[in-house]
C-alpha cells in the first residue's frame, strides 16, 4: 500500500454498508490507499466546519460513495461543498449495482460516477492523486 489517505464522504443515514465495503477494500494486498476518515452525523455549525477542515488537511482525496438517497443527504452536500472550496480531490462512486443513485446536490455537472469496480477504484485514486491542486477531476 502505498499509504494515499482517503476521506470517505457517505450518507450516513442509509450507506454505511458502503463506508464498510470500501474500508475492506482499501485492506486488499493491492490497495493503493487507506481510509483514514470518513462521514459522521453532525450538526452545521462553525465548529463542525472547522473540524472537518481540519480533517481534510490530513487526507490526500475524497471518495464519494453514492446510494439512492444521496441527493437528500444535506450533510453530505455540506462536505463536498467543503471538500470543493478546500481544492481537495474527489471522485463519486456508483456505490449500489441495480439501483438509482444520486449525486449530492453540491456536486459538479461535469462530476462523472464511477462504477464500482475494484480496478476503476484504484485507477481513480491514482490519477486523483497526480493531479495538481486546482485541476478538474472531470477531464480524467
Amino acid at each position: 500500500m502505498t499509504g494515499v489517505r482517503v476521506y470517505g464522504c457517505f450518507d450516513v443515514r442509509h450507506d454505511g454498508d458502503l463506508l464498510a465495503r470500501l474500508a475492506r477494500e482499501s485492506q486488499n494486498s493491492d490497495s493503493p490507499f487507506e481510509v483514514t476518515a470518513w462521514s459522521a452525523h453532525h450538526a452545521e455549525s462553525a465548529d463542525w466546519e472547522t473540524g472537518l477542515r481540519t480533517t481534510l488537511a490530513n487526507v490526500d482525496e475524497v471518495v464519494v460513495l453514492c446510494g439512492e438517497h444521496t441527493d437528500t443527504a444535506d450533510e453530505m452536500s455540506a462536505e463536498l461543498r467543503i471538500v470543493q472550496e478546500l481544492v481537495k480531490p474527489y471522485f463519486l462512486l456508483w456505490g449500489r449495482r441495480g439501483a438509482e443513485c444520486t449525486k449530492p446536490t453540491t456536486a459538479k455537472h461535469a462530476d462523472s460516477f464511477y462504477a464500482w469496480i475494484w480496478e476503476i477504484v484504484k485507477s481513480q485514486i491514482d490519477i486523483a492523486t497526480r493531479r495538481r491542486p486546482g485541476e478538474s477531476l472531470s477531464t480524467g
